[in-house]
């Protein structure tokens, strides 16, 4: 494997980019700068390292552009709900069931989850948080453990597979070089051993301390009820999710897979916004319409503004590589890894955890999303000279990216539970590490078994 100049600058502003990532500082300019620096020097022209700036966020924003649409779209069926009361139509049934800790941890997790699937967890956060929390205290949850299984259960097992909107199996299939499918089925027993191992074990921590007296219920913070909802909100609260569970049970019939499903739960999604919109508004709908729409792209761009770090990323990858550099460009870190293992031994144990510890730390910035085209371009690099599996590697740097960034294992990724339910981010953070590293441990003995 012949390296040139133009590998080995790849090589070090990934070195740079991981160093930024650990130490929480933004690493855009780093990766604006490398990619026009690897452009002028592989191509020789200035004009078109200025050209592959452009092409590089070019062939990243098509990459990105459908999880972009549909969580746009998710996130405004969202926001109307909450604005006409179904959010709190929905999780009335809930109130009188939770009557013991126990059932309000796994009860609350399990809702948390199950809402953040279909809407992700931030925006999950708002609807269910606000409702749960003075439930689950009420039936002796501390707040802590209230703050706990939501942020495990939403921002861990429901967005490290991220099985139904699948933006993150999308991204990191792209840079991996496999299929959206083949990514979301190594996924799912890696999903599994680290959500049965970090809830079970942060359950379990919370009930000793519990009993030892170092938490305590505190004062209940009722949320503001509704008692009157309109036809639209009654329209909603039964119809929305009937409509996703016949969505989910048509795409495993027919089946659907990847973007094929991906449209389908997109196209409801909308359909179901409209219908909404006009019983709430009726001839103002349109005004309403275009209002939540822009309120669920906004979200949607302010997450995805990490274009510029994939583009960089996607450079390492032969399969979108020749996007941006034209016909015949290497993909660097593949070619990189390639060359490692002509040297260093590698095995499947080895480059399992590299894959996972450079997930974790390239989530220490608290986006989940940001490091996974360097995981999965990565898994790509590493794994394809080992003959290891692929979409397991990747799918396990997913897991590491995802349960760290995505809002576990850091304070500044837990902000969104820690202020809608009042706790202290560092004090989640602490009582998620242990549980959470634990499980990544388990899934990376799972990894390395099936890869």
């Amino acid at each position: 494997m012949h390296l040139t100049p133009s590998h080995w600058i790849y090589l070090a502003v990934v070195v740079l980019v991981i160093i930024g990532m650990a130490l929480r500082k933004g690493v855009i300019p780093i990766c604006v700068l490398g990619t026009f620096v690897i452009g002028w020097v592989y191509t020789h022209s200035f004009v078109k390292g200025m050209q592959t700036l452009y092409n590089a966020n070019l062939a990243s924003a098509t990459n990105l552009l459908g999880i972009i649409i549909i969580i746009g779209l998710m996130v405004a069926l969202l926001r109307l709900m909450e604005r006409i009361g179904a959010d709190q139509l929905l999780l009335r049934p809930f109130r009188n069931s939770v009557k013991t800790p126990g059932v309000a941890f796994w009860g609350t997790g399990l809702i948390k989850g199950a809402v953040s699937l279909f809407v992700w967890p931030t925006p999950a956060t708002m609807m269910v948080a606000p409702l749960m929390t003075p439930i689950a205290m009420r039936a002796g949850l501390p707040l802590i453990g209230a703050a706990m299984t939501m942020n495990l259960f939403g921002h861990g097992i429901a967005l490290s597979g991220d099985f139904v909107i699948q933006g993150a199996p999308k991204l990191t299939s792209s840079a991996a070089g496999v299929s959206v499918t083949s990514v979301l089925q190594a996924s799912v027993p890696l999903v599994l051993a680290t959500g049965i191992v970090s809830t079970v074990l942060g359950y379990l921590f919370l009930r000793r301390d519990m009993r030892r007296g170092k938490l305590s219920v505190g004062e209940v913070q009722v949320a503001t009820v509704r008692t009157e909802f309109g036809l639209a909100a009654k329209f909603a609260a039964v119809v929305v999710p009937l409509a996703f569970l016949a969505t989910i049970l048509t795409t495993i019939l027919l089946p659907l897979r990847g973007g094929d499903a991906t449209a389908f739960i997109g196209g409801v999604a909308l359909l179901l916004f409209l219908a909404i919109a006009i019983l709430e508004y009726g001839t103002k709908s349109p005004a309403a319409v275009m209002t939540f729409l822009q309120d669920g792209f906004i979200f949607s761009i302010r997450v995805f503004a990490l274009i510029p770090i994939a583009g960089f990323f996607f450079m390492g990858s032969p399969d979108v590589s020749p996007q941006i550099l034209g016909n015949g460009a290497p993909g660097f870190l593949l070619d990189l890894g390639k060359a490692l293992a002509a040297h260093v031994p590698l095995s499947v144990a080895p480059v399992a955890i590299i894959i996972v510890l450079v997930g974790v730390i390239a989530g220490l910035d608290g986006s989940g999303f940001s490091g996974l085209v360097l995981v999965g371009t990565l898994a790509q690099a590493l794994g394809t000279p080992i003959g290891a599996n692929i979409a397991v590697l990747a799918a396990l740097g997913q897991m590491g990216s995802v349960w760290s960034g995505g809002g576990t294992l850091v304070p500044w990724g837990v902000l969104d539970i820690a202020g809608v339910t009042g706790c202290d981010p560092e004090e989640l953070t602490r009582r998620n590490f242990i549980p959470v590293i634990c499980g990544l441990a388990v899934a990376t003995v799972v990894a390395i078994l099936l890869a």
